[in-house]
């Protein structure tokens, strides 16, 4: 997992927020909301794929 995905979107999330800030429209608002829901679903990802490799690399037989 690369710290640049992490920076575009949470630079996504801040210019868009800005925009929503400055004119208020609901549209920059929703692609704020877009970006962080995007960040989020990479991060739960990455959760999982770090417990499937630990469960691979332990000694312990794991149920699926």
């Amino acid at each position: 997992m690369t710290s640049s995905y992490f920076n575009e979107w949470l630079d996504e999330y801040n210019d868009y927020m800005r925009l929503y800030m400055l004119f208020g429209d609901e549209q920059y608002r929703a692609q704020a909301d877009e970006a962080l829901n995007a960040l989020k679903d990479f991060v739960m990802r990455a959760e999982r794929h770090k417990s499937i490799v630990r469960k691979i690399r332990s000694e312990t037989m794991h149920a699926y």
